[in-house]
């Protein structure tokens, strides 16, 4: 199976590191150069992750890429990115939307799509299953899979 996991910080990579674990083929999707850079040389941006446990994750496959064209491929995808707090409170959405409009772009049938960021109830499918229907003409829960993690 091949997983696409998106926002490699303190929620995707330990996630993209049991994904390993369990043998999957695990791409780490990601916008921050340092970041794909220092993975894919082997070192840990995150406190709970090593060195020795990104060289762990690299020996089983796993690389990181701001190339969003990976997408195409992954059987599923897991949107892990940050959801600050807005203005008034809540969780600004940007990074979210922003991330699954990137998936629409390259979402084929199959796939599994799973929202992992917090958000709040009924995000998944008031707003990320219509960018996700509208943008690619597929219907969830037909020709693609949609969940979230909470």
């Amino acid at each position: 199976m091949d997983l696409v996991v998106i926002g490699l910080g303190y929620v995707g990579l330990p996630l993209a590191q049991e994904a390993c674990r369990s043998k999957l083929r695990v791409t780490g999707l990601d916008v921050v150069p340092r970041v794909i850079d220092g993975l894919n040389a082997g070192r840990s941006h995150v406190d709970d992750l090593t060195d020795l446990d990104i060289a762990a994750m690299l020996a089983t496959g796993f690389s990181a890429t701001s190339d969003a064209s990976v997408i195409a491929s992954a059987d599923a995808v897991i949107v892990c990115v940050p959801t600050p707090l807005g203005a008034d409170g809540g969780p600004d959405l940007t990074l979210v939307l922003t991330s699954i409009r990137t998936i629409a772009e390259h979402l084929t049938p199959g796939t599994l799509v799973v929202l992992e960021s917090t958000t709040y109830p009924g995000t998944t499918d008031e707003q990320v299953r219509p960018i996700l229907e509208e943008a690619t003409s597929l219907i969830a829960g037909k020709d693609f899979s949609l969940a979230f993690s909470p």
